[in-house]
């Protein structure tokens, strides 16, 4: 998928117009899976992604990488976006389904199951 397909996508399913909001959101959402220790599972997930993207992965020192469950990530998005934390869980869940979407099935399969339990249901879009 394309930039501008993985933006539209996450637009339709917030319900937001802006392509900007959708791409800061994004770009938060990408910042957030840099923290977070997945031993290095972002690594091949960012190599899929659109250069924009991946290079928000790409550029984390993994020692400061660090163990936070789903709730403590949508927090921080919250934080990172300066929207409310229900904001936060519409929008992650959005941004990272239609990350994982837009990557090949083996490698959508191989980043969901390297996410901890709880991460899990951020990753798919089944409505």
């Amino acid at each position: 998928m394309q930039t501008s397909e993985i933006i539209e996508l996450v637009q339709e399913r917030t319900g937001n117009e802006s392509s900007t909001t959708a791409n800061d959101m994004i770009i938060a959402v990408l910042e957030t899976l840099a923290e977070r220790d997945l031993d290095g599972a972002q690594q091949n997930f960012a190599a899929q992604l659109p250069d924009e993207f991946s290079e928000v992965l790409r550029h984390t020192d993994q020692q400061s990488q660090e163990k936070f469950d789903a709730d403590a990530f949508v927090q921080r998005v919250a934080e990172r976006s300066d929207i409310s934390e229900d904001q936060s869980e519409t929008w992650t869940r959005a941004t990272l389904s239609a990350l994982a979407e837009s990557v090949t099935t083996g490698e959508r399969e191989d980043f969901i199951s390297a996410l901890p339990n709880d991460y899990v249901p951020y990753a798919r879009w089944d409505v």
